[in-house]
């Protein structure tokens, strides 16, 4: 019992993001310091006008994301409007928040991180002192895939074309191609006069 109440007393500070917003803000405070090895869980609180005596709930116990070497992320489970909703009451003025890091079996507190959040109106908040943050913590993604497992290599594939003589150009820009079909009209038309020739010759009288 003595070494969870020095573990406590020996607990921290959180940062809260956004440091400044609103009612409707979803907020995440960030633990000065992990929880230490006896504890399997944590979950927030807060006090505050309009709220109950012994806290809001606003992190349900959990393990997920808690760390035993280092700060890490506490997200609430709703806004402080949502919370206020239900309370039946209005935000205002100061709000205590407190993260404990427990034995889930027994409830045991092993550490503790306290934060402040100030209303100057009922849509307004600033987290107090040195318990601000600039910056939303970034949370945790799953590493990409080498490049080489990220996707399969496409199948190449080469399209089928219609092919075709490539044309070639004469110094005057014309397709010699052209050119050599003009020169064989002119020459069957001549091959044919020729012969119509000969014909009308042997056939007269």
């Amino acid at each position: 019992m003595l070494s969870a109440l020095a573990a406590l007393m020996a607990s921290g500070t959180l940062t809260f993001f956004p440091s400044t917003s609103i009612d409707t803000a979803a907020i995440v405070v960030q633990t000065s310091a992990g929880c230490p090895s006896t504890a399997d869980a944590y979950y927030a609180i807060a006090t505050g006008h309009g709220f109950p005596k012994d806290g809001q709930v606003v992190t349900a116990p959990t393990a997920a994301g808690m760390s035993r070497t280092e700060g890490f992320n506490v997200f609430f489970a709703q806004t402080m409007k949502d919370f206020a909703a239900d309370n039946g009451t209005t935000l205002q003025g100061r709000y205590d928040v407190s993260v404990y890091c427990v034995d889930s079996f027994t409830g045991t507190r092993y550490a503790q991180f306290d934060g402040k959040l100030t209303f100057s109106s009922p849509t307004k908040y600033q987290a107090s002192g040195r318990n601000t943050g600039t910056q939303r913590p970034t949370v945790p993604v799953a590493e990409a895939a080498p490049a080489s497992e990220a996707a399969p290599t496409p199948v190449e594939t080469t399209a089928v074309v219609d092919a075709a003589p490539a044309a070639t150009t004469s110094k005057n820009s014309l397709p010699v191609g052209w050119i050599a079909g003009a020169v064989a009209a002119i020459l069957l038309a001549f091959e044919t006069g020729r012969r119509l020739g000969r014909r009308s010759a042997t056939t007269r009288p």
